[in-house]
């Protein structure tokens, strides 16, 4: 059996489109016949070794400073078990993701030393930001750093949308393809059943300010007053979900806070108008891949790859909040191209962006 170990800075149940790719990947690879390992932070008190549905997850010790957003290894007694561990198995395979986790390292440096090729994934497409100058300085030169110190280990590069491989080359990297980030195709049995007395309009993801949320809820307060039937519904969690809640309070304005898969494909379904207004260096949001599959109209800033996809017949691209609410009216206003829209996208996603499609892509670029 080819085992292939896959190194993340967190792993389900944190949450982030980091982890849900992993997970996705990892699972995809084990129906197929892989042994699939992933080695990510133990930011919480969680068992060091850990069988979830077939895949072995093993979590290395970490340091409380940080630990929410960026893992520190603690290099003690229970991570040289973990490493111990691993040395048990014949990897054929390593997969990192990205490029600025100390896990990523980690992974690359123990691939290296033991002859195992190591694959690196990209999936952002700009620096990280935390809002702050000062910091986000110091960050830019911290990434800069270890990125360099990484490509000594990494035997080839791939990035989750074309913007993430693009994104590369500011590290002077080549990068050797695209490993889209993908969905699973959902059971057949749920029903689209698309709003039609009022037309919603969906935003799901992390609630954070670097995610243009508040973009999004200017744009549609402004359409409110010209059009009655109107419903913006906001899914999700996040620090910034406090101040919306405070701020915007009207009554076609709902906020669904964080749901399960199942709950959350069944708010696509009815969703007529998915917005995704985000200024965070995404590589390829799978909220609009969701979306697409699920036949919303997709409205999105070009942050992740979107513009690579997004062609105007199956979504559309903005860059201004101008655009936003000029792109924004324009659905509202023609319920039958909102359709239109959704269905043509819906074919991109299921012909291009699925996991059975992107897994058996990756087994092959790997050569197992």
């Amino acid at each position: 059996m080819k085992t292939v170990v896959i190194f993340s800075g967190y792993a389900l149940p944190h949450l982030g489109g980091i982890e849900r790719y992993v997970d996705n990947l990892s699972r995809e690879m084990k129906n197929l016949g892989y042994r699939v390992i992933i080695v990510s932070s133990n930011y919480d008190n969680f068992e060091t070794k850990e069988n979830i549905d077939g895949i072995l997850n093993l979590r290395v010790p970490i340091h409380k400073l940080f630990h929410k957003r960026y893992p520190l290894i603690k290099r003690n007694k229970k991570f040289k078990d973990v490493m111990a561990e691993l040395d048990k198995y014949e990897i054929d395979r390593i997969i990192v993701n990205t490029r600025f986790h100390l896990t990523s390292l980690l992974g690359a440096k123990y691939g290296k030393k033991r002859g195992i090729p190591v694959y690196l994934i990209e999936h952002g497409s700009n620096h990280l930001s935390v809002s702050n100058k000062v910091l986000d300085y110091f960050g830019e030169k911290y990434e800069h750093a270890l990125t360099s110190h990484l490509k000594k280990y990494v035997d080839k590069y791939y990035g989750v949308s074309e913007d993430a491989c693009n994104w590369q080359k500011h590290f002077k990297i080549n990068s050797n393809g695209v490993w889209y980030n993908s969905i699973n195709r959902f059971d057949k049995n749920i029903k689209i059943t698309k709003s039609k007395d009022k037309t919603v309009i969906l935003y799901a993801g992390r609630i954070l300010k670097e995610k243009g949320i508040e973009d999004l809820i200017i744009a549609f307060n402004k359409l409110s007053k010209k059009y009655k039937d109107l419903e913006l519904q906001i899914a999700g969690d996040g620090n910034f979900l406090s101040y919306l809640k405070t701020t915007y309070t009207a009554d076609n304005i709902k906020f669904l806070g964080r749901n399960n898969f199942d709950q959350l494909i069944k708010i696509y379904a009815k969703a007529n108008i998915f917005v995704h207004p985000s200024h965070y260096p995404e590589g390829l949001p799978t909220c609009i891949l969701e979306a697409g599959l699920m036949k919303c109209a997709v409205i999105a800033t070009p942050n992740g790859g979107t513009k690579y996809f997004l062609n105007g017949k199956n979504g559309i691209v903005v860059e201004s909040q101008k655009a936003l609410e000029k792109s924004l009216e324009k659905l509202v206003k023609d319920k039958e191209l909102t359709k239109k829209m959704g269905q043509e996208l819906n074919k991109t996603v299921v012909n291009k962006f699925t996991w059975d499609v992107t897994t058996k892509k990756i087994l092959e670029d790997m050569g197992i």
